[in-house]
């Protein structure tokens, strides 16, 4: 049996890099911050562990407008492994990371951070007689 399925919340650390493939599919690249707490001696400490993920598809574009810098997300998808030869030093080099499958928001966003909310009308109407 094999399985490869992450899920994980965190912080983005920086807003969504976000570019197209040569044939237009669009790519998101982002980081999150996942921030654990626990207790030693009943000092309370805190690890911060960095994660790198990317997002295929329609999902990254929708990502990339929505989600910005600090926002807490949802990330569900599997681990992935890139490998390539550094061009400077000829040194072979890998970088695991987790490719998305779904997302979601964890926390919504404060309605003056949005243009405005979503089902309201922006234009004021008055009826006279």
């Amino acid at each position: 049996m094999i399985l490869n399925d992450v899920k994980i919340i965190g912080n983005l650390v920086n807003d969504p890099e976000g570019r197209f493939t040569p044939k237009g599919t669009p790519v998101a690249n982002f980081s999150l911050a996942i921030n654990e707490t626990y207790r030693v001696d009943d000092e309370k400490r805190q690890i911060t562990t960095f994660v790198d993920v990317q997002i295929w598809g329609p999902s990254a574009e929708n990502f990339g407008k929505l989600v910005r810098k600090g926002q807490e997300v949802f990330v569900e998808g599997a681990l992935r492994q890139d490998h390539w030869e550094d061009k400077q030093t000829g040194q072979n080099r890998s970088k695991l990371y987790v490719k998305a499958d779904r997302w979601q928001f964890t926390q919504y966003r404060r309605q003056e951070e949005s243009a405005e909310a979503p089902g309201e009308d922006t234009k004021e109407t008055k009826k006279t007689k």
